[in-house]
């Protein structure tokens, strides 16, 4: 049985060639199909940008309209009510863009962050030690609100408006309208410049912002023992360090974003002010070169009037730039969020398995291991020493061997549910090889070495394994597994925290076996059930484990030699 390594974004290379461009392409594609959940919406933000478009047109033609009426010494009516209705269609347009795009960033976010807690909530594709990097999740998810609410409208605007707003500007003038295009060209060009730049500080400062955001759960997780060790000036002292680390790249990336916004101010005050400088010498005849009568304006937009024409292409030109500064301002975000997606998909990629074929079994089964080791995903070296034995169903297997010799990582094996470790040999239940697509779980039950409190009431943590127990079943199961006086000082209903404060080691063991052996599972995984008790205890739980083990095959990772003495067979790692 193999466990294929999941592709992440550091095996892209290999696939195409080349880091960089495959990891942006996979990026865009992630990012792209992230968004499929919220298609609806991302369509309705482009219709809307299209008529903002239509309605800043309708503004600049209301103010022209109005100057050429005044100058005709008459009431501009037609010119105010156009004027009107743009402003206030547009104003609603704009805050109903910014609703409806905010929605769209808010489901997608959920609909990722549902999927990725799915996975993880399966137990596949994540080990014990890689769950603290879930932390990371809400924080890279968050980095994507912004290039999904901002960012993206505004490309969207970017690759719309300025089209639009220069066809109508040439409608007017197209003289007026090559300006505009002349002024985009190096725009555009130190734009990209500048935007490759804001890359890879972004990436860095979101790296560093995940780090603080580690190390800071870490200490407050801690914290009893680095107070125990008088440890907290030095602690205080690192935290202290990648919080200014945070800061300084955060500066980083704002002072390129300032510089890309410096640039465009530039350009768009200058494509205005040549468009002016044109207009006005033109209206004067004082221009160098030979313009048509009206300048080159349509004689009947505005009944034949030169200037309330030339004040239209004027008032419209900064709308050229309007949805440039906008994607200026948010460009930072598609930079954050670029980083966060790589996280992100390196994170899906551990998380992601082939679909699981359940492995019903309806008696105890036989086992047989074949040369079976195990490695860690991030070291090819063995765990143990490939083991092979044969059990018949109904077995009692004690595993055997010294501390850090592979005890619990060969149970892991059988529960498939390892993340960081990959088994390799031939594992059989029943006759049928176990693979990467099978599920065990409904089969078996599992006790662990530390025993996993969840926060909810004692008897919520004791059917964690049978929702469907009966009171009977789990009053079977204290009394059996010891916990009887527990429960009659503190009661079934009695609300424990995820730490299990209040519990000692003991009580923690006896939950745990109480938990394993209330799910009437065929096949029964128990690791150090026994570890840490007294004599008597230690006793009362072997009771319990033999009494528990007909119609079951058992195996059982001890160092306990009464432990042991109960087993039918015993390997040795």
């Amino acid at each position: 049985m193999s466990h294929p390594r999941p592709r992440t974004p550091e095996t892209f290379k290999d696939a195409t060639g080349d880091t960089d461009k495959g990891r942006a392409k996979a990026v865009r594609q992630a990012l792209k199909l992230w968004a499929d959940a919220a298609k609806r919406q991302v369509t309705h933000v482009r219709q809307l940008e299209v008529w903002s478009v239509l309605c800043a047109t309708g503004f600049a033609a209301g103010l022209a309209l109005i100057l050429q009426t005044v100058r005709a010494g008459q009431f501009p009516l037609t010119g105010l009510a156009l004027l009107f209705l743009s402003l206030c269609l547009r104003g609603t347009l704009s805050y109903y863009n910014q609703v409806v795009s905010l929605k769209a960033a808010r489901l997608i976010i959920e609909n990722l962050r549902l999927s990725l807690m799915r996975k993880a909530l399966s137990g596949r594709g994540v080990g014990a030690s890689q769950m603290g990097r879930m932390t990371a999740l809400f924080e890279h998810t968050e980095a994507l609100e912004g290039y999904y609410a901002r960012f993206v409208p505004a490309r969207q605007a970017t690759a719309v408006t300025p089209l639009l707003v220069t066809l109508a500007i040439a409608v007017a003038s197209p003289l007026a309208a090559a300006i505009i295009l002349f002024t985009l060209c190096p725009f555009v060009t130190l734009m990209a410049l500048s935007g490759m730049a804001t890359a890879a500080e972004s990436r860095r400062q979101l790296a560093a912002l995940t780090r603080l955001s580690g190390l800071f759960a870490d200490r407050l997780r801690h914290l009893p023992l680095i107070h125990a060790f008088d440890n907290e000036a030095a602690q205080v002292e690192k935290v202290r360090r990648a919080a200014r680390d945070v800061s300084e790249r955060t500066l980083s990336v704002l002072r390129m974003a300032f510089t890309g916004s410096a640039i465009l101010e530039f350009f768009a005050a200058l494509s205005v002010a040549l468009i002016a400088v044109y207009c006005g010498f033109a209206l004067l005849g004082l221009l160098p070169f030979p313009v048509p009568a009206f300048l080159d304006f349509n004689r009947g937009l505005f009944g034949g009037d030169s200037f309330a024409p030339a004040f239209f292409a004027l008032a419209l030109a900064p709308e050229v730039y309007f949805p440039l500064r906008r994607l200026s301002a948010a460009y930072h975000e598609e930079q954050q969020a670029h980083a966060a997606a790589v996280a992100l998909m390196a994170l899906e990629a551990r998380l992601e398995t082939p679909d699981s074929v359940p492995l019903t079994l309806t008696t105890a089964p036989t086992l047989r291991f074949e040369g079976v080791s195990a490695v860690f995903a991030d070291d090819p070296a063995p765990v143990f020493a490939p083991v092979s034995f044969s059990a018949g169903g109904g077995a009692i297997i004690a595993l055997r061997g010294e501390t850090g010799s592979g005890k619990s990582t060969l149970l892991r094996l059988l529960l498939g549910r390892g993340g960081d470790v990959e088994a390799r040999g031939l594992i059989e239940i029943d006759g049928q090889p176990l693979t990467p697509a099978h599920d065990l779980s409904p089969a078996l039950s599992w006790m662990s070495q530390h025993t996993p409190i969840l926060p909810g009431t004692l008897a919520d943590n004791l059917r964690l394994s049978n929702p469907q127990a009966s009171d009977a079943d789990v009053q079977r199961v204290i009394r059996l597994t010891g916990l009887k006086a527990l429960v009659a000082a503190r009661g079934l209903e009695t609300l424990l925290d995820e730490r299990g404060s209040g519990l000692s080691g003991g009580e923690r063991r006896r939950i745990g076996l109480a938990r394993a052996l209330l799910k009437p599972a065929p096949l029964l995984l128990l690791d150090e059930p026994t570890a840490d008790l007294d004599p008597e205890a230690e006793a009362a739980l072997i009771a319990a484990i033999r009494s528990n083990a007909t119609g079951r095959t058992v195996i059982m990772a001890t160092h306990s030699e009464a432990l042991a003495a109960i087993a039918t067979q015993e390997v040795r790692l």
